[in-house]
């Protein structure tokens, strides 16, 4: 009963204004240790709470904890402090018991999460209010590592599967209505323990398929906000609907990864024939700008520069488009039948990007089909590695303010199946990602970085596309509201840092 307890609520809506927002990522779970993909995580940082909590920028601040970390023994142990009035919306207290599961299950459970807390050598509970934290080494993550949320360990091991539709989180909303790839409905949880509290009482995050019907979605007024405004439509958001638009550059990136584990894109000739059938530059061009630019790594170009990264190296390394040599290529790799096929989601930029390479495929004589699928049945083809999902897919890395965010879920073998699909398993790279991670000298993981980025570019495991901003087009109602760098912050409905809560106009 007291597992159900926080679901009695849900049967009427708080008094107060409704936000709706027309998104293109839809939720597929709200189980944080299981999302592998920013439309789940949205939703999912509405409903729970972590030890600590992003504030404006990259900075954290706390949250269930009283304070900040308490770092020895040289950044292996860290020991935190809970706040004594935080609980569950089923009145259940959050323990550090709580805690210790939150941080083991992803691990345990070979879970999407995971890359964000393996370097984890054991989780202590010390007292009613005290966890301890044992590294197997000092991670230079480590803030970003104490923002996973915490869920109550007993209403998840009573049924999983339930929890993903139905959670039970610490947060400032809970759930009334979830459709998987459809819709999460939000309402605020009005004995919400934290501050500041949201003054928004329902919000709503449905899916919507194309640019264009977000776009009129919001001059009809059946959406408040959409979010990502889509390249298609951002010269004509402010004359057609007087929305705002609210931009700014994050941390999320878009790539091209090939299968190496199936497939004609497991022999080196073939991904090297792919690469000269698509200009990118082009591409980015038509399908990407004005809401992002041109990348020629997994990092933004903010990240690359600021961690002094060889940008102009890189930018040598893409082929021009030729199609002759992608002919001659096939050729050489006895690959010149059957069809290369390209796994992308129904994002509408995505399926874009998939039909220009599979154009300059079909120029160059080789087969190609185009497969776009729902985000769910999208998340599971792409870490199959099986060549009947795809020899190649569209990716895109929605990532926190470090490179390892980038580069460790993405390519390093530990998560083959769960958010890397690209199957590269070369020992240097791997070495040089797992390195980076038990050093906090920001000069020798630079130079890890730089060698391993190289090696997985000159060897074709995939290409880079582009950075693409984080941004929202909302209505005059809409007051207060700020696009936060973290993708996975956004809707960033209240401040820790100033207070500010976003409000809507009546």
């Amino acid at each position: 009963m007291a597992t159900l307890a926080g679901c009695s609520a849900l049967a009427q809506t708080p008094p107060g204004p409704h936000l709706r927002i027309g998104t293109l990522y839809p939720p597929v779970t709200l189980d944080p240790i299981t999302a592998k993909y920013v439309g789940s995580k949205q939703a999912i940082n509405r409903i729970f709470d972590g030890l600590y909590a992003y504030g404006e920028g990259a900075n954290i601040v706390p949250q269930i904890a009283t304070d900040q970390p308490t770092v020895s023994d040289d950044g292996r142990q860290i020991d935190i402090t809970l706040k004594e009035q935080t609980h569950f919306q089923n009145d259940q207290p959050i323990t550090p018991e709580d805690v210790q599961y939150s941080f083991e299950a992803p691990v345990e459970e070979r879970a999407p999460s995971a890359w964000r807390v393996d370097m984890i050598e054991s989780v202590e509970v010390v007292d009613d209010q005290t966890v301890r934290f044992r590294l197997q080494h000092p991670f230079p993550g480590l803030s970003h590592m104490l923002t996973q949320p915490i869920v109550p360990k007993e209403a998840r091991e009573d049924d999983r599967e339930r929890f993903a539709k139905e959670p039970i989180g610490s947060g400032p909303f809970e759930v009334r209505k979830f459709s998987e790839d459809q819709k999460a409905q939000l309402v605020r949880w009005d004995e919400y323990w934290g501050q500041p509290k949201p003054a928004i009482a329902q919000l709503t995050m449905v899916y919507v398929e194309s640019p264009l019907t977000q776009m009129m979605s919001l001059r009809t007024g059946r959406n408040d906000a959409i979010e990502p405004i889509g390249p298609q439509v951002a010269d004509d958001i402010r004359d057609v609907t007087d929305a705002s638009m609210k931009r700014r550059d994050g941390y999320r990136t878009y790539y091209l990864g090939f299968n190496l584990n199936q497939g004609p894109t497991t022999k080196p000739e073939v991904r090297e024939a792919i690469s000269y059938c698509i200009d990118m530059d082009e591409a980015v061009r038509k399908f990407i700008e004005p809401m992002g630019n041109r990348v020629y790594s997994p990092l933004p170009r903010s990240m690359a520069e600021e961690w002094d990264m060889p940008i102009e190296e890189w930018q040598e390394l893409p082929n021009r488009k030729n199609t002759e040599r992608a002919k001659n290529l096939f050729r050489e790799a006895n690959e010149t039948t059957g069809q290369i096929k390209i796994l992308t989601s129904k994002n509408p930029t995505w399926k874009e990007l998939g039909e220009d390479l599979a154009g300059g495929l079909r120029d160059a004589g080789h087969g190609a089909l185009v497969t776009s699928k729902s985000w769910k049945s999208y998340l599971k083809s792409y870490v199959s590695g099986s060549e009947r999902d795809y020899s190649v897919f569209i990716g895109e890395i929605a990532g926190m303010p470090d490179p390892d965010s980038f580069l460790y879920p993405t390519f390093h073998e530990n998560m083959l199946g769960e958010t890397n699909g690209i199957f590269y398993t070369g020992d240097e790279v791997m070495n040089r990602l797992s390195k980076a991670r038990e050093t906090t000298d920001r000069a020798r993981r630079q130079t890890l970085y730089e060698t391993a980025i190289t090696r997985l570019l000159s060897e074709r495991t995939f290409l880079p596309i582009c950075s693409f901003q984080n941004s929202f087009a909302i209505t005059d109602r809409v007051q207060n509201f700020r696009v936060h760098p973290i993708a996975e912050v956004n809707p960033q409905l209240t401040s820790t840092n100033d207070g500010r809560v976003v409000r809507i106009q009546s």
